[in-house]
């Protein structure tokens, strides 16, 4: 596959989540009259009791945000740099050994170029055949801004295969890309921070910026934490987060996406790939799926079955294709779940991340009650969800 890469960078501007505004009242409103004709889920009753949790992982010195785990049971995580605490950003796991930088010490190097180095890793997707694809967001923790990519590395040697600059053309100057799939030999990328989504052709045939300011991409309310608490940001404002949390389908054909708010929309990636397909019926494409409460994390399963990390209430939820929703767990020790890994063989692997006591989220405070724990939960083995 071709590797793409520049030493440009967009201006720079720190980054920190957005306050809240008429504009949100306003989006509010516009994704509620889009979800009118969306189809109701059945609930199902929780499960009696909650699914098992198993520890795997501790870290007293990072907030893991996002985990994936290898065949051979190493654990990779990531530590997002716009929470404002000081911690490294991708690193690998082996039992019994101590985090190490991934793929190598070179590519988390802040003497290295950034081009040839990971400056803020924003979400990470392993697929079947052993790649680990990489979301760049290009903005370090002190806001200075490099050029956003996208890297794919061979977790079978542990070496970078390519890299996709995100183009400035598809850009804004408040972007912030926060979230990345993968699928049908194309990116799509969520951007925070003007909510949009950008598909990227990984054959190198172009990028283009969509649905900008598209209710479905847009938070249309503030994020209630565990206590019940409006999150905050550094500055003391409502903490408003666009478009933030992503999955993909087995078959690659359903992307589904939500602000950290919610709720969970899905729309079609066919239709995303086409250019034929015009703005005017882009805007109406995405379909609400769930009317949500804020989601720290979305993993889907083999089957297609969507598990949902709820912050607000220290729960796991599943969406099974055929929408029945049902709570498998809660647990105070999952302190924002955030986002999740399914194995092929179903365990789910979740980090609680405890973003809401990072400054990012608590006005400023840096409150995190070390360790923060990644759990594993044999979903396989659970119950087959009944309403």
């Amino acid at each position: 596959m071709r590797t793409m890469s520049s030493h440009d960078s967009v201006p720079s501007r720190p980054y920190h989540p957005r306050h809240a505004g008429a504009a949100i009242a306003l989006a509010g409103a516009l994704a509620l009259a889009h979800a009118s004709g969306a189809h109701a889920a059945k609930p199902a009753p929780p499960l009696d009791p909650s699914a098992p949790m198993e520890e795997v992982a501790t870290s007293t010195t990072a907030t893991w945000e996002r985990v994936i785990t290898l065949p051979d049971g190493r654990l990779i995580a990531l530590a997002p740099a716009w929470t404002g605490v000081k911690q490294g950003g991708l690193v690998i796991l082996a039992p019994g050994q101590q985090p190490a930088p991934y793929p190598d010490a070179t590519w988390n190097d802040p003497t290295t170029p950034a081009a040839q180095r990971l400056v803020a890793p924003a979400d990470i997707q392993l697929q079947a055949d052993g790649t680990l694809w990489v979301l760049d967001s290009g903005i370090a923790a002190d806001g200075t801004r490099a050029q956003p990519k996208v890297v794919r590395i061979d977790t079978a040697s542990g070496q970078v295969k390519g890299t996709w600059a995100i183009n400035a053309a598809a850009l804004r100057p408040d972007s912030h890309l926060s979230t990345m799939r993968v699928g049908n030999g194309h990116a799509y990328i969520g951007d925070e921070g003007v909510p949009a989504l950008i598909v990227a052709d990984l054959d190198g045939h172009g990028q283009r910026r969509l649905m900008e300011h598209n209710p479905a991409l847009t938070a249309g309310r503030p994020i209630l934490g565990p206590d019940g608490r409006v999150m905050q940001n550094q500055s003391g404002h409502t903490a408003i987060i666009n478009v933030s949390q992503m999955a993909i389908s087995p078959d690659e054909k359903w992307l589904y996406f939500e602000p950290l708010s919610g709720p969970i929309y899905k729309l079609g990636t066919d239709v995303l790939i086409d250019p034929k397909v015009t703005p005017i019926e882009l805007e109406d494409s995405p379909t609400l799926w769930y009317k949500s409460p804020p989601y720290g994390g979305i993993a889907v399963g083999a089957d297609g079955t969507l598990y949902l990390n709820d912050v607000s209430t220290s729960s796991i939820f599943r969406l099974t294709p055929r929408r029945i929703y049902q709570r498998i767990v809660t647990d105070p020790r999952l302190h924002w779940p955030a986002g999740s890994y399914v194995t092929p063989d179903g365990m789910l692997y979740v980090p609680a991340a405890q973003l809401d006591r990072t400054p990012a989220l608590d006005g400023g405070k840096m409150e995190v009650s070390w360790p923060v724990h990644v759990y594993r939960i044999n979903v396989a083995a659970l119950p087959e969800a009944k309403f």
